[in-house]
């Protein structure tokens, strides 16, 4: 039943955008890749299937290499934790749940303490930036890394 809650992931960071909008914050369409990984920084946390694009990966693996993020910490489903390899190889700390039939509809970066991006397709995201915007996402998936195994 707690596994149902990810196939709403969307929903969930709709519902922060929301609320961010409420306190002043609004959400930034961003269509540029590398744009967005500049926001890429410090503790960092991804949820989902897949990898936004190549260009995301190439540039969260480079990210990775530098120490620009400094913990990685990725949420996926059992059928794709496998993807996630290259980052795990880097010291990423990559994370499946282990229960079938799991729907992750999208994709979300929680990154450092002020920032959340959701991805709209293959090339655009909503940034939301705000006081810890990225650190309660991540605390907000905690539940589901209770209930993860590690990859």
């Amino acid at each position: 039943m707690k596994f149902r809650l990810l196939s709403i992931l969307p929903l969930l960071l709709a519902g922060a955008t929301a609320a961010a909008q409420m306190s002043g914050l609004k959400p930034v369409l961003v269509k540029d890749p590398a744009a967005v990984l500049k926001l890429v920084r410090g503790e960092v946390m991804m949820v989902g299937s897949t990898f936004p694009s190549v260009a995301f990966q190439k540039g969260v693996l480079s990210l990775l290499r530098s120490r620009a993020i400094t913990k990685l910490t990725v949420l996926t489903t059992a059928q794709n934790a496998a993807t996630y390899a290259p980052l795990r190889a880097l010291g990423a700390q990559v994370y499946y749940l282990p229960v079938a039939g799991v729907n992750m509809s999208g994709n979300v970066v929680f990154a450092g303490a002020d920032t959340a991006i959701l991805q709209q397709g293959p090339q655009q995201w909503y940034v939301v930036r705000g006081p810890q915007v990225g650190a309660q996402g991540r605390a907000s998936m905690d539940l589901y890394l209770k209930s993860a195994k590690k990859y």
